[in-house]
């Protein structure tokens, strides 16, 4: 049975996951990160959702690889049982310029092959 700690630690590892499959245009591998019904609540740009793998990872496929350099900060990480939720910061780079930052809410579910995000919601910093 894993401990809290051990529950934190995998979350965490997913964020880094993310990011760099993200910024290294490994698509399959971010569609991976999320549930099988996975949503990202509109695209993190206010567009449409973008539900479910193959959707994931057409969206990730489209981004430039290398282009961002992205940075997920100050994981704040509730677990219960086999849901979790993270409360987490989000800055992105292009070159040595930052871009965006805000702020993201994630669900999470413990599934066979270990934690997932379930339903990911990106609330950009005004400004």
């Amino acid at each position: 049975m894993p401990t809290l700690a051990d529950d934190r630690d995998a979350i965490r590892d997913v964020y880094a996951r993310y990011v760099l499959s993200l910024d290294t245009g490994a698509a399959a591998e971010f569609a991976a990160l999320y549930t099988d019904d996975g949503v990202f609540v509109g695209g993190g740009t206010g567009g449409e959702d973008v539900v479910g793998r193959p959707s994931l990872e057409a969206f990730a496929a489209a981004l430039a690889p290398g282009s961002m350099h992205r940075l997920s900060l100050n994981h704040a990480i509730d677990v219960d049982g086999d849901t979790a939720v993270c409360r987490s910061s989000i800055v992105v780079l292009a070159g040595t310029s930052v871009v965006s930052t805000g702020r993201v809410h994630d669900e999470l579910r413990r599934v066979a092959g270990g934690w997932r995000i379930a339903r990911r919601t990106f609330t950009p910093d005004p400004g």
